[in-house]
């Protein structure tokens, strides 16, 4: 049986398995994530109900999600949702869920670059575009932050090409090559590139002050110098993890970010009020160090070393979003990324993560009235189609879950 005649099978069994609610998934990893893609025809309208059955498919709240299709991680814990656009200027709608683990809280902001790379894959697996060989191009707004990415797809036998050459730091193996282009993504969710105006600001952590930069590209993004808040910037997920008070202090970071960008009314408030956005980066400059899979990673191999936080966690790797953040940022004078980078004029920004080395195509240009305008920022990534069929959630648990969501 062909991918096609699959997914077109793979149809809801709400009539010969009551008490539950069946909805048609396809599971799929997109980039250095994973998670169910679905189509907006089969998701409920109302933005409550439609989180309630988010957190009972994957099964949360539970630091397991024993029950459902989340992989107790928040880079596996994520959703999509793919429709036609009725816009001028796009061909799909793209929604990204990043849905909570230990905690009944559906997030949906910022945006995922990696799902938005599953969500291109998903379009021409559903028909939602005309597809092309070798290569399918569409236009996707991304609905968490208003913003249109054009993305090119690699298509072989009229679905996704699974084999190619690209390889992604924290994903096995490599595969066909999705370029992903971001455009002018500056302002994505305060309208501006600099949300305070300023390219550094001064703020102050446990009673001392620490320079941070605010940058709104793609999604915003608030960047510390690692040894300004007591680390090297070249640890791995476990040891952040591990450190209670380095969190702390980088929530609080985090914090005065979601205050400023008025997501939460204070700093103290931004972890259950805004726990996604904004997201917080620690910098330093390239330096050796040990990726997550005992690689070395030598100093020379990049232009700036970055370690990323989502949700409260250490990031595995880096999102998409946060490369191209960062990319940005390095090409704006005076902030704590251009400070720490050795980018080198007209070549890609190389960017050290715990699990290896990301490179992202930005142009950045001077703006005639001053500030700066950005012109494109592309990343590749690759994606795979996992599972096609149908996901159930008990309805007495989508009741409960009803009475307690966060959105």
């Amino acid at each position: 049986m062909t991918v096609a005649a699959a997914i077109s099978q793979a149809h809801p069994l709400d009539s010969t398995y009551p008490g539950q609610r069946a909805v048609r998934c396809l599971f799929m990893r997109g980039g250095s994530s994973r998670g169910g893609v679905f189509y907006e025809g089969d998701m409920p309208a109302d933005p409550r109900e439609r989180a309630a059955l988010l957190l009972g498919l994957y099964g949360s709240p539970d630091s397991r999600q024993i029950d459902g299709i989340g992989g107790s991680d928040p880079l596996t814990s994520k959703a999509a949702v793919v429709g036609l656009s009725q816009r001028d200027d796009a061909d799909v709608e793209y929604t990204f869920y990043q849905v909570g683990i230990d905690s009944a809280r559906v997030s949906t902001g910022g945006n995922c670059g990696n799902m938005l790379s599953a969500a291109a894959a998903f379009a021409v697996l559903r028909g939602l575009v005309p597809v092309e060989e070798p290569q399918t191009r569409l236009r996707i707004f991304t609905t968490n932050t208003g913003q249109v990415v054009t993305a090119v797809v690699p298509v072989s036998a009229g679905v996704p090409a699974v084999d190619g050459d690209c390889e992604i730091a924290g994903v096995p193996g490599s595969g066909g090559r999705i370029l992903l282009d971001f455009g002018d993504c500056s302002g994505a969710v305060s309208g501006r590139l600099l949300p305070t105006g300023s390219p550094l600001d001064t703020i102050t952590v446990e009673g001392r002050d620490v320079e941070v930069s605010l940058v709104d590209a793609a999604t915003p993004f608030v960047f510390v110098a690692a040894a300004d808040v007591g680390a090297r910037g070249t640890e791995l997920p476990e040891e952040i993890l591990s450190d209670a008070a380095l969190q702390a202090r980088l929530e609080e970071v985090r914090g005065w970010a979601a205050e400023v960008l008025g997501l939460s009314p204070s700093a103290k408030e931004a972890r259950a009020i805004s726990p996604n956005v904004p997201r917080l980066i620690l910098v330093s400059s390239p330096q050796d160090y040990t990726d997550t899979l005992g690689r070395r990673i030598a100093a020379g191999e990049h232009d700036v070393c970055v370690r990323q936080m989502a949700m409260q966690r250490p990031h595995r790797a880096l999102a998409v979003t946060g490369s191209v953040c960062t990319a940005v940022a390095s090409a704006v004078e005076g902030t704590v990324v251009a400070r720490h980078a050795t980018v080198r004029a007209g070549e890609d920004v190389r960017l050290g993560h715990p699990s290896g080395v990301l490179r992202v195509a930005s142009r950045v240009e001077r703006a005639a009235g001053g500030g700066y305008e950005v012109r494109s920022a592309q990343v590749e990534r690759t994606a795979r189609l996992i599972g096609a069929g149908t996901v159930f959630v008990p309805e007495s648990r989508l009741r409960l879950l009803a009475d307690v969501v966060e959105v």
